[in-house]
């Protein structure tokens, strides 16, 4: 079990949800900023991997032209690697939320 206390990845580097500028409703359900330890390509279930269709958050394609991964990710194979602590609902039901 991965474990919240870990190193966290994102130190000396700028995190994606400052990237991205995140609002913080965002901020406070995405697990890219729960579980700093990984890289958010490496969690399903991030905003970012949730689309209008209400995906699981598995899909990683996004990731591939992302911004923060081709920063950070130094070109290593994208391998999820935390399941289950993701949104579990897609961005229209998100956005009612706002």
């Amino acid at each position: 079990m991965l474990e919240e206390t870990r190193a966290n990845f994102w130190t000396g580097k700028a995190p994606c949800w400052e990237m991205f500028n995140c609002p913080k409703m965002i901020q406070e359900e995405c697990p890219a900023s729960k579980y700093q330890a990984l890289p958010c390509w490496e969690i399903e279930g991030t905003y970012c991997k949730l689309d209008d269709y209400g995906t699981s958050g598995m899909d990683i394609r996004i990731c591939e032209t992302c911004q923060v991964y081709k920063k950070w990710g130094n070109g290593q194979l994208i391998n999820l690697k935390l399941f289950g602590k993701g949104i579990n609902s897609s961005l229209k039901a998100l956005k009612k939320l706002a």
